[in-house]
């Protein structure tokens, strides 16, 4: 993987611009090409890997050069006279995760706590090697005895007495344990004050060098090192040495205009000492650090480290930032977080107006051998759609899984997958180059749940040809060009737009189209996209759901940056997850709600798609057998041309069945409408490696797997919406890998075809039979098939 790229735009309009970004290393040049992907999918047994070479003026050869991810979030005050403290105190509390790096470490060295420092010169509080806090002024250094305890809060503070020399050191556990050390201060005397230099004041990494590189496009040309994973709460600054007492009068920040009815907070003779009291449980939703003391030394955040989290003083009575700040007051820095790779543009491509709405690359090559493709899609202008059908990429969804680990760091991978993970090189590359960040479903290297994702960077798995470990075939957007291709290859025209452009355009961007449809696994969305779709399903919209697990996670987009470049999740109690958001830090940075599952805030995924999640399992895919229910008038005509006998869908790229992977079913307890019709199912075909999602299992027992529980089924499943709309749901995720089955001839593609038809047609759906307006319980509609499987059903 010599050659990656990413560019600054997922969706583009047709007469807008998307500039690109690309690292080669090794050959001299790179060709880029201009390429409409329309099948990436390599497998032998499928239509092969499928693109159109397009003609564009940026297609040519440009020189290669190597472009660096500098991972790792900090705090950044710029350079101001008050920083510039001749004796000082510094204090604050810090969480560390990390204090100790193993041996083998993909970032080794000490970790910055704050300070001014740079090439031995100026002033700051580190963690060394073994884990020890550290003020060093200049190269002078003086060490606290005891190695800090990882995951505990620890108060540190460190002071310099610039007339004879005096240093002292505290590192002092919250909580002292019967067997710890008694924490003391430690005291010595340096020859040297402080250098000071142009550097800023920061926290969690300190600049390389004392001045800026001019040809970095780091922020304001400061490339930092010796970064710090963990909290930093309460962080103060003052231009003397504090006695004991005054120290813990700063723990409480600053009080600006203290009279007799404000009595807390510095007296005046502290105050007048005080250069910076920060409050990062101020402003969470930007990239601002605010400072509360007198000089205002406000700073920026840089890398999207963790904000919304809880310090040193949380109680747990208050369990949202947003409704209380006050013990909310730190921030989680890792040295591996990535907001924005800060590349330099090496070509941009203009897109025509008359370039038709579609999903497309840039083609990089080089003559060694290389490749890579950095896909986006062009959608049409807001409000002039082209065609009649929309496909729905699923951006939120490949950022979620951006640059996924699970096959090198999924401790249980092979147990749930039943087989020996094969990863791709994409994943091999990732497993090394830990800079390129982490998707959702990641931890980061101190064992934290990663709840942001950034598209500002390669993101290796967002790609044709790439296979996911997990299923050892397409997933998310590899898996969805299996849609496009079929569409494609059917002669249907369409439109493509993106998650991102529903969330941010609303139902304008959807309304004007007879039918939607959705990717194969649409399972992370904001609330301003269901919110769109339900209005749109109320219009007499028409929403074919091709996939499975859709609707599951609350993602937001990060108000501090632009149009869909971050999504934020919190994996909160529930919910298939591989990490969990610690207490109280379950509300999102992005808008201080709470995140976890749309089931648990009120919206149920049935409600949007009309199936809701029930299992997964990644050993092998089935079939669907169809139910008497798909002989109803209502929905017989999906059915023209396919006998009632006939296995729907027994073979598939994915698993090499129709219905795998995730799978949905019919529920009315969780949203699906009671007049639901259930038309085929996969009752009593899946394997054990099937498991019922965790949120559905109140009480540990047996009989959570595939061939013991009824509920493990995908459920084809039609209902209609008012105004003569209506909702087709596949209901799983290897669905659309059947469509290609034959040279497009099968049971799927008809089936498929047939809904799609019915669906795009102008005007609204022809209405049901006047006796099927009648009130309906919720556990009216198949009462069978979610409680037991009759014989002539389940097999």
């Amino acid at each position: 993987m010599r050659l990656t790229g990413y560019g600054s735009k997922w969706s583009v309009e047709q007469g807008d611009s998307v500039d690109f970004h690309v690292s080669c290393e090794g050959p001299a040049s790179y060709r880029a090409e201009l390429v409409k992907l329309i099948h990436g999918d390599t497998h032998p047994t499928g239509p092969g890997f499928k693109e159109e070479i397009l003609d564009s003026p940026v297609n040519g050869t440009y020189e290669g050069r190597l472009q660096t991810i500098h991972a790792g979030s900090y705090g950044m005050v710029t350079d101001r006279g008050p920083l510039r403290v001749s004796s000082f105190t510094m204090q604050c509390w810090i969480w560390p995760t990390m204090p100790i790096k193993v041996a083998g470490y993909w970032a080794p060295g000490e970790q910055m706590i704050m300070g001014k420092w740079a090439e031995n010169r100026g002033y700051g509080l580190f963690v060394d090697l073994e884990g020890r806090v550290c003020l060093r002024i200049n190269d002078q250094t003086l060490t606290a005895p005891q190695p800090a305890r990882d995951r505990a809060w620890l108060f540190v503070a460190a002071t310099y007495d610039a007339e004879n020399g005096g240093v002292a050191v505290y590192s002092e556990p919250q909580i002292r344990y019967a067997l710890d050390p008694e924490a003391g201060v430690v005291e010595s005397v340096f020859v040297e004050p402080p250098v000071h230099t142009a550097v800023p004041f920061t926290f969690a990494a300190h600049p390389v060098h004392t001045q800026p590189d001019g040809a970095s496009r780091q922020p304001h040309g400061w490339v930092m090192t010796d970064y710090f994973n963990g909290k930093i709460d309460a962080a103060r600054l003052c231009s003397r040495v504090l006695t004991r007492l005054e120290i813990e009068t700063m723990k409480l920040g600053a009080a600006p205009g203290m009279d007799e009815r404000r009595g807390l907070g510095p007296s005046a003779e502290l105050g007048a000492a005080m250069v910076a009291a920060w409050d990062f449980g101020l402003e969470i939703p930007t990239r601002t650090i605010v400072d509360v003391g007198p000089y205002r030394l406000d700073g920026e955040l840089v890398g999207l480290p963790s904000r919304g989290m809880t310090g040193h003083d949380w109680n747990g009575a208050q369990t949202s930032w947003s409704a209380d700040h006050r013990e909310y007051g730190a921030i989680h820095f890792h040295d591996d977080d990535v907001d924005d790779a800060r590349w330099a543009v090496d070509f941009t491509l203009a897109v025509p107006d008359d370039l038709p709405s579609a999903v497309y690359a840039m083609k990089l090559t080089t003559d060694a051998d290389d490749e890579d493709y950095v896909p986006f899609m062009v959608r049409t202008p807001l409000g002039a759609p082209q065609s009649k059908i929309a496909v729905i990429m699923s951006t939120t969804d490949y950022l979620a899984y951006a640059n996924e680990h699970l096959a090198s760091n999924g401790g249980s991978m092979e147990a749930l997958m039943y087989r020996t993970p094969i990863m791709a090189p994409q994943h091999v590359f990732l497993s090394v180059h830990r800079e390129y960040g982490y998707s959702t479903y990641d931890t980061h290297s101190d064992g934290s749940g990663v709840h942001l994702s950034s598209r500002l960077r390669p993101i290796l798995n967002f790609r044709p040809k790439c296979d996911s470990p997990t299923m050892q075939a397409p997933w998310q957007f590899n898996a969805d060009l299996h849609l496009i291709d079929w569409l494609t290859e059917m002669g249907y025209e369409f439109d493509v737009i993106t998650d991102e452009d529903i969330s941010y355009d609303g139902l304008e961007r959807i309304e004007s189209y007879n039918v939607l449809i959705t990717g194969t696994h649409p399972e992370h969305k904001d609330g301003h996209y269901l919110d769109a779709i339900h209005g749109y399903k109320d219009r007499g919209g028409r929403f074919m759901y091709m996939g499975g697990d859709g609707f599951y996670w609350r993602h937001t987009f990060h108000p501090a940056y632009g149009r869909g470049e971050i999504t934020e999740m919190r994996r909160c109690e529930s919910g298939i997850r591989p990490w969990q958001a610690q207490p109280g830090e379950y509300y999102h940075q992005s808008d201080g709600k709470l995140g976890g599952m749309w089931r648990f805030l009120g919206r149920d995924m049935a409600a949007v798609s009309g199936t809701s999640m029930v299992a997964q399992g990644f050993d092998a895919s089935t079939y669907f057998k169809r139910t008497p229910e798909s002989d109803d008038p209502r929905v017989a005509w999906a059915f023209e041309g396919i006998d009632y006998g006939e296995r729907l869908g027994d073979f598939g790229l994915v698993g090499g069945g129709a219905a795998g992977a995730e799978v949905d079913n019919v529920d009315t307890t969780l949203g699906s409408p009671p007049h639901t019709l259930l038309v085929a199912t996969s009752a009593g075909l899946h394997t054990d490696a099937y498991l019922t999602v965790t949120e559905l299992i109140l009480t540990n027992s047996p009989g959570h797997t595939g061939t013991q529980n009824p509920r493990i089924r995908a459920d084809m499943a039609f209902h209609e919406t008012p105004h003569g709309g209506a909702v087709w749901s596949f209901s799983s995720i290897s669905y659309c890998g059947s469509l290609s089955h034959n040279g497009y001839d099968n049971n799927i593609s008809r089936l498929t075809g047939n809904v799609l038809d019915h669906f795009m047609r102008d005007g609204p759906l022809p209405t049901p039979d006047p006796s099927e307006i009648r009130p309906r319980g919720r556990f009216e509609s198949t009462p069978a098939l979610n409680y037991h499987l009759p014989e002539e059903v389940g097999g």
